[in-house]
This record gives C-alpha cells, structure tokens and sequence, in this order.
C-alpha cells in the first residue's frame, strides 16, 4: 500500500479538509481512480485538493506545501489525466528529480497509481547505473523521472526525444535552482517543445526562486496550502545543548554519548540521523551496531545499487535506525519515521524544514531533536530559527526524559528552558561578509556584481562537498 493509512489515527490540518471531500469529486477517470484506490488513498489533502482541478485545466503551477502533505501525487494525478497513450510510445510527460532516490520514488508512485493503464510505461534515468540499459529505455517511455545530469546526457546523445512533451515537472525547485544544477535544468528546457505545461513542487520557496521560475513559467498560478506556519503542525522540536570541547573527536564522542540516550531512553518507531558528513554517517552508523543498535546508513560514498537497498529497508520497515547525509532530506517518504535526530546542525533553514519534514508524513506526529554544543554550534541553530519564525519561535531543552514518543509531544518545557531564534540582519562577521571584504581591499575584482556571483558559486560547492563528503 502507497497511502498513509489516515484511519489509524488522528491527522494535523496540514492534510485534512473540513469538507467532505473524495477523489471521486475532482472528477477523475475511471483508471486513475481506480489506481488511488488500490494504493490506499480515499481523500485529496489540501493541496490536492486546489492544485489538481487548476492543473488538469492546463495552467501552469507553482506549488508550496509543507513536507509530507502530497505534493508528488498532485502532479502524478495531473500527467497521467494528461497522457494520450498513443502506439508509438511517445514521451510525453518529464519530471526531473534533484536526488536519484526521489527520483525512483517517483516512478514507484507512476507505477502504483497508474497501474490499471494499460501499456503505460514509466521509467527512471538517474546516475550510477547502466547508461545502456537506459538508452533502451528511451525507445518505449511515456514519463520519464530522472536526475538533471543523467536527462541532459540523454537528450545531448540524441536517446531522450523530447519533442513530444506536454508536461514538464521541476520537483524540489528550490534545490534545482542553485547553480549546481541551474546549468543543466536550462539546457534540458531549451530542448522542450515551446508549447507545455509546467509545473513546480516544494516544500520551501526562497525570495530568488520567483525570478528563476519566470524564465521558464508564462503567468503561472501559485497553489499555496500553507497553514499558520511552515512548520508542520504533528512536530515538535528539541534541543540537547553539550559542553563545549577544543577537539572535534571530543566533541563527536560528547554528541555520541547523548545519540545512544536519546535512543535508550525514547521509545520510537523508526529513526533517522542527520550528519553533514558521509564519513560521520558510516562510522556512527558501526558505532551504534557495536553498542548492539542495529542501523544502516546512506551516503553518496555508497554505490547507487547499495543507496536504493538502505532507502528501501527504511521504508520496508526492515532497519529502525538509519544514519544519512542530506541525501535523504528531501522528499523521501518513510511513514514509520517518528524522530529525527540531527547529529549536526543543518547549514540552512530550508535543510532544516527538510530533514524535520521527514517525521510526522501526512499530518501524523513525530518528534526532532538537535544535538548542538554551546557556542557557535547553538548560535547557527537559533539563526535557522529565526530565519524560520524570527524571535519569536523557539524550541525547547531536553534534559532527561524516559518515554515514547507520543508521551515526549505532551511534556511541557518552561520558556526559560527554550532556545529563542535570532535574526541578526546587519551581521557583518559572517563568512560570506568576510571573504567580501577581502576581495573588495585586494582588488581582485572590480564590480560588486562579479563579487556576488563568486561567492555564490563557492557557497554552491561548500554546500555541495559537505552534503556529499567531498
């Protein structure tokens, strides 16, 4: 089963509507209803529920809605209602993907929810396997899922026709606009049709995103389910504060020791750690099975056949604890998931929203806990904090505590034992500030616009040599 079994217990507003509303009201064909129903699902969630009607009418979308409330079945619903199915096996719907695992859930949700077309043909194209095999695959493909490197190739070596397609599909768009993958994304759009549709998902939505999306998107119209705060509403948030250490190793084996408590003395379902490092994932990942902690782990380190096996024993239920980079921060959906413990702090407020979004799917409630030492450590969190909700939002400390996760969402924690956000919008000792100044009394280059797109670009591979251990 697909769906998340919403009769088992109670749901957030995040994915309830007041109405009584069912698939069978957005008047869609008899094979997709027939599809929605064998994989569990009865009815649309909010955001469902307004993007799927505006964008079987054609439009263009740009969707925004939190982590776990349905996005990917909004545009799965609107490319197979769009699809002609002709003889000659024509592709006629792109979805590209930032990661190779959000990519090939994609296709599992293509295939479940259109299981009743008959010869419809859905296939992923991502890196780390057969280029061959996907060249074949190319010849009979109605909707193709795929990673930006892997599609470009394809269509650069002639194997990808894309002059068929009607609907175009920019999953996690936010991720796909940093420039590590904004070359690719511009070469695969201009080898489209002129005429298409285009669609946008994610669960965070940057102010640069508008001006990035215009270039692609004619008018577009913005479905936004947000409730009250982009935060989802079954979650709560924790932080455990260690002392501060004058070595990386102490500091590690500090965070180490407060990880095994945490998964002593809480009772939970199914658990993922974050780290920032594929390194730090893999040896954690040992020394918890060395504490008699039986875990897996998921890095870019690994081969793409040993990626899809650890994503598939998580969401098989067949490990509790898994350890992973930011691979699996976006977009994967593991309905067991009931804590997120975040090993170390994320570089970003939208890596946060992200990785927290991974517990509590589909309005269900789930617990993330931080572990940041005092110092710097602490200070990055409550900056993400206030990115998020300004001054106002805080989270607060866990000291001890024995109990399952559900009772660790009724404790009530004084407010002088929360951690506040802080927004701090004239700091000026900031990394990027400073490598600002430096080329600017060096003279290395001459226009502030030119500084700009240098520090861009060495923020893009910061971000990309730590979240994939470069």
């Amino acid at each position: 089963m697909l769906a998340h079994r919403i009769d088992d217990n109670s749901r957030t507003k995040d994915v309830t509507v007041v109405e009584n509303v069912t698939f069978e009201s957005l008047l869609l064909s008899e094979n997709v209803l027939k599809g929605l129903k064998k994989s569990g699902f009865k009815k649309p969630s909010p955001v469902q529920l307004k993007a799927i009607p505006v964008g079987r009418c054609g439009f263009d979308l740009i969707v925004k809605s939190k982590s776990g409330t349905g996005k990917t079945l909004v545009f799965s619903i609107i490319a197979l209602e769009s699809l002609k199915l002709k003889k000659d096996k024509l592709l006629e719907v792109l979805i590209v993907s930032p990661t190779r695992e959000i990519a090939v859930q994609s296709q599992e949700v293509f295939k479940l929810i259109g299981c009743y077309f008959e010869d419809l043909k859905v296939e992923s194209f991502i890196g780390g396997l057969s280029l061959a095999e996907d060249k074949e695959k190319c010849k009979i493909c109605n909707i193709a899922v795929g990673t930006p490197g892997r599609i470009k190739q394809l269509i650069s070596l002639k194997s990808l026709n894309t002059n068929s397609i009607r609907l175009f599909v920019l999953d996690e768009a936010d991720k796909l606009m940093e420039n590590s993958f904004r070359n690719d994304i511009n070469e695969i759009y201009n080898s489209l049709p002129p005429k298409k549709q285009i669609i946008t998902t994610s669960a965070t939505y940057p102010n640069q995103l508008d001006e990035f999306l215009s270039k692609y998107m004619l008018s577009p119209t913005h479905i936004n389910a947000e409730i009250d705060s982009p935060l989802l509403l079954g979650l709560k948030q924790f932080v455990v504060i260690t002392k501060p250490t004058p070595t990386v190793v102490q500091l590690m084996k500090l965070k180490t020791e407060e990880l095994v408590k945490i998964i002593t003395n809480i009772s939970f379902t199914q658990c993922l750690v974050f780290s920032n490092y594929q390194t730090r994932a893999e040896s954690l990942s040992n020394i918890l099975n060395q504490k008699g902690w039986p875990s897996t782990y998921i890095s870019a380190a690994q081969t793409q056949p040993q990626r899809l096996e650890a994503v598939n024993k998580l969401k098989d239920f067949k490990c509790r604890i898994m350890l992973s980079t930011d691979l699996t921060a976006r977009g994967i959906d593991a309905a067991n998931v009931d804590l997120v413990i975040n090993y170390d702090i994320p570089l970003d407020a939208m890596t946060y929203l992200h990785r927290m979004g991974r517990a509590g799917r589909y309005g269900s409630s789930g617990v993330c806990i931080n572990l940041a030492s005092e110092g710097p450590d602490l200070l990055h969190l409550q900056e993400i904090l206030g990115n998020i909700g300004g001054t106002a939002l805080s989270i607060p400390k866990l000291t001890t505590f024995n109990g399952s996760v559900s009772d660790l969402l009724k404790i009530e924690v004084p407010k002088e034992d929360h951690v506040y956000g802080i927004v701090n919008p004239e700091k000026t000792d900031t990394p990027r500030n400073k490598v600002f100044e430096i080329l600017k009394k060096e003279n290395k280059v001459n226009k502030n616009e030119d500084i700009l797109n240098i520090l861009n670009e060495t923020e893009e591979i910061t971000k990309k040599n730590i979240e994939y251990g470069c």
